[in-house]
């Protein structure tokens, strides 16, 4: 960090005028990151959108609806066609959540992941995004691309209040009300909220 510090201090040579060698080495190498970055991550979001065509012949996941006739607690429970299989629910579209679903056994779970956002965004590249180094869309991740590999469902909806005893999530999606979601395995990944004690602008 010191050593940066004064490269980035002595961009002038006293006895030419012009940046010397130092300096000169230190924005190649500046450079030189920038543009890598920016290759990676044009590369990675072509090699994903081809990973993701490759699953449009496959079995798509079974469609969720409310069951008629069938209610907990005085609200409506929302079910999917049997396929044998767990029902997984997974609660966030965060780090944690998205790492559980790119390692999962798509034959064994049927994934049914609740989130307000529809997205993932990896936070590291948010700098790059912003000064221009690499376009936006490379660093937001639809969930339902995430999903479509294992051959799960998206809802986006809020969780209102876990059932544990009844294994149920309570969802709310805005303008169609609260539902109650079955489950077999619950996966909680709907991060923390920051507490500001009041401090605007935070």
């Amino acid at each position: 960090m010191l050593r940066v510090a004064r490269l980035g201090a002595r961009q002038m040579s006293t006895a030419t005028g012009r940046p010397d060698g130092s300096y000169r080495r230190f924005g190649r190498t500046i450079g030189t990151w920038m543009v890598g970055t920016a290759v990676l991550a044009s590369a990675g979001y072509y090699v994903g959108k081809d990973e993701i065509d490759a699953f449009d012949h496959e079995e798509p996941a079974s469609e969720l609806h409310l069951s008629p006739g069938k209610q907990f607690k005085g609200l409506p429970i929302i079910e999917a066609e049997s396929t044998g299989r767990e029902r997984l629910v997974v609660l966030g579209s965060g780090w944690g959540a998205v790492a559980v679903l790119k390692t999962l056994d798509r034959d064994k779970y049927d994934v049914i992941v609740v989130s307000p956002d529809n997205y993932f965004i990896f936070t590291p590249l948010l700098p790059s995004a912003t000064v221009g180094t690499v376009e936006f869309r490379s660093v937001l991740e639809g969930i339902r691309r995430i999903t479509k590999r294992i051959r799960g469902a998206y809802v986006e909806a809020s969780a209102v209040d876990v059932d544990f005893e009844a294994k149920c999530v309570l969802i709310e999606k805005p303008g169609e009300g609260r539902a109650w979601l079955p489950y077999d395995r619950l996966v909680v990944g709907v991060g923390a909220q920051s507490i500001t004690r009041g401090t605007s602008g935070l």
